[in-house]
């Protein structure tokens, strides 16, 4: 039997080693990514923890309970970063897409551990879309962070609404691999096109920004 544990200590080991090579932003990003494995991690106990708890059959602990357990958790360190180092927004979200790769490959460890697919294409395609989930959930948990905190008196209202969105988000993207057959292939292509659409929204209002500041400078 495989335990999570070795499997955490073996991909985690090389991380840990690598930060005592690094430093600046670069040990920051290394230790964001470290801290997405860790949540990953305990996320794992917790919601069996959970799930045992509420007597949850599978589909009910992948879709309402998994859900709530790890976004939760990752957006631990993210709190812990923005609190205590105030970054700027684009290490603010860099930050974000290293807890969230952390995360996504440990979770991917523990995927294999568990059910041992052999077929490669498979194990690509659920790698890719499980990630771009991640990374949609912690683009997002960014971007309405980083706007809401700009109001002192919104910071927490609206953390705890960034929280539920995308605690919903992941919730429909694991009812749709829970319901199989093509509903799975909606579930691969889902968080793909809304990853591009909002990568695509963020440079459209850079851009913005950017005609608007050089006619400031004009003028």
């Amino acid at each position: 039997m495989t335990y999570i544990e070795n499997i955490f200590v073996l991909l985690a080991a090389p991380v840990v080693a690598c930060l005592v090579l690094l430093s600046g932003r670069s040990r920051i990003m290394v230790s964001a990514l470290l801290s997405g494995m860790v949540a990953c991690l305990f996320s794992s106990y917790l919601s069996a923890f959970f799930a045992q708890w509420v007597g949850a059959d599978p589909v009910g602990a992948a879709v309402e309970v998994a859900p709530v357990v790890e976004e939760t958790l990752k957006l631990l360190p993210l709190l812990f970063f923005l609190l205590v180092f105030e970054p700027i927004p684009e290490i603010a979200e860099l930050v974000t897409v290293f807890i969230e790769v952390g995360f996504a490959t440990m979770e991917s460890g523990f995927y294999i551990a568990e059910f041992s697919v052999s077929s490669p294409l498979y194990l690509a395609l659920r790698g890719l879309s499980a990630a771009m989930m991640h990374l949609t959930c912690g683009v997002i948990m960014a971007y309405g962070l980083l706007h809401v905190w700009k109001r002192p008196w919104f910071k927490i209202a609206g953390t705890f609404g960034m929280l539920s969105l995308v605690i919903v988000y992941h919730g429909l993207y694991n009812l749709l691999i829970a319901a199989g057959s093509s509903a799975q292939v909606v579930a691969v292509f889902f968080p793909l096109v809304t990853l591009a659409t909002a990568v695509a929204l963020r440079r459209g209002r850079l851009r913005m920004e950017e005609h608007r500041s050089q006619d400031t400078t004009r003028k």
